[in-house]
């Protein structure tokens, strides 16, 4: 038995998720000793599937591991999951001009929290904002 495209794709999402042979041909309705060989001929051990889309990731040799087919699915996913990042560049700081404690992402050296404060301090205007 030949398999089209959409169950291809189906199968691949599946056995990337850790699901065995038996699991997969319950859920696509397809003979599991079909699914068996397909995966053997045509998936590597250590096959990744998009974390968005589920499409194959293709991996280049001697580089970092991917996890998104492309920018697109990259961009979607982080949109959608924004907490998943790792949030070890925020400082809290001061700012210069009105006193007030700001969050920087990335930058420890900001003077000021905002384009106002910076403004109103570099046009000479004392007192707090």
């Amino acid at each position: 038995m030949r398999l089209k495209e959409q169950e291809k794709q189906k199968v691949l999402t599946l056995y990337c998720q850790g699901l065995g042979y038996r699991r997969i041909a319950v859920i696509t309705g397809i003979s599991p000793n079909t699914i068996k060989s397909y995966c053997q001929r045509h998936l590597a051990k250590n096959a990744k599937a998009c974390k968005q889309c589920g499409r194959a990731v293709r991996q280049m040799p001697h580089r970092k591991e991917k996890q998104f087919c492309s920018d697109r699915c990259r961009m979607k996913w982080w949109n959608a999951h924004p907490s998943a990042g790792n949030r070890k560049a925020y400082y809290s700081l001061i700012c210069k001009y009105c006193g007030r404690e700001f969050e920087s992402y990335g930058n420890n050296k900001r003077k000021f929290c905002s384009r106002h404060c910076y403004d109103l301090s570099r046009k000479g205007v004392t007192g707090n904002a």
